[in-house]
């Protein structure tokens, strides 16, 4: 028989099993409606005819930056092309987030949303990872450059893995601006707009620093571009990887906080 000991500590596990049995099912099915709704957003996406225009816009230049550094140039050092992606994600990823919540403000949609059972987090981590899903996608179109090179040239792809891993950090942060502008509006344009806006200054910020040796390290640190240098040159810090995800958080954040200022009105 079981001593009095035994048996509290056996009821103490029991208890403790099931509590953590009931967290891991309250965690997957918060992760789960997440995912439903990052699916939506992916199947909604590819039933426009924006989604090919502008996978076709990227890809059509891509391959021109690609065949002018390769073929014409004659080399394997890809850190140009890029450099030139990471500056054409930001003219297509206002594209991938002007319509997450613009056009279900626009068709009266965004509320029935708000008001099933689920939370503000989980529908803008929805629609987040919906577009970080396209954006994985684009991506992965571009990986026969990797490919031809090595096949050709056979250098060390180690800074191309780097460029890749770069360009998925630099475009979350881009995709949650995005996400946040469409939350405060019911017009894709000005969601578009505004976000491409806001890439930009990010984009240029660091050049008026350039002849100021006092301001220049600080507007260097908030340009996103600047930082996304290293990953393409075969440096992933830890310390951009921090600044993106930072910047990710705090930008859905704010997106939230957009979504719940609706009770306030």
């Amino acid at each position: 028989m079981m001593t009095k000991e035994e048996l509290k500590e056996e009821k103490r596990k029991s208890v403790f099993g099931t509590i953590a049995k009931g967290s891991l099912n309250r965690l997957y099915s918060w992760l789960y409606v997440i995912w439903l709704i990052a699916w939506r957003e992916v199947k909604s996406f590819f039933t426009s005819w924006i989604a090919y225009v502008m996978l076709l816009f990227f890809l059509v230049l891509c391959g021109f930056i690609f065949y002018a550094i390769f073929m014409v140039g004659r080399t394997s050092d890809m850190r140009y092309f890029f450099w030139d992606v990471a500056v054409l994600l930001m003219f297509i990823t206002p594209t991938m987030t002007m319509r997450l919540f613009a056009e279900e403000r626009r068709l009266g949609t965004l509320e029935l949303l708000l008001t099933s059972p689920v939370t503000d987090w989980q529908v803008v981590l929805g629609k987040f990872f919906g577009s970080f899903i396209v954006l994985c996608i684009t991506l992965a179109l571009t990986l026969y450059v990797p490919i031809v090179v090595k096949r050709i040239a056979n250098p060390d792809l180690g800074p191309y893995w780097s460029a890749y891993i770069g360009l998925l950090f630099y475009g979350s942060v881009m995709l949650s601006i995005g996400t946040f502008w469409s939350a405060t509006t019911d017009n894709q344009i000005i969601a578009a707009v505004a976000t491409f806006g806001t890439l930009l200054l990010l984009y240029i910020i660091s050049w008026p620093a350039e002849g100021l040796s006092g301001w220049s390290e600080v507007f260097q640190r908030l340009s996103l571009y600047y930082r996304y240098k290293d990953f393409a040159e075969g440096l992933v810090d830890t310390k951009h990887i921090v600044f993106y995800l930072t910047t990710t958080f705090l930008t859905l954040y704010f997106a939230v906080k957009v979504l719940e200022s609706r009770l306030w009105r």
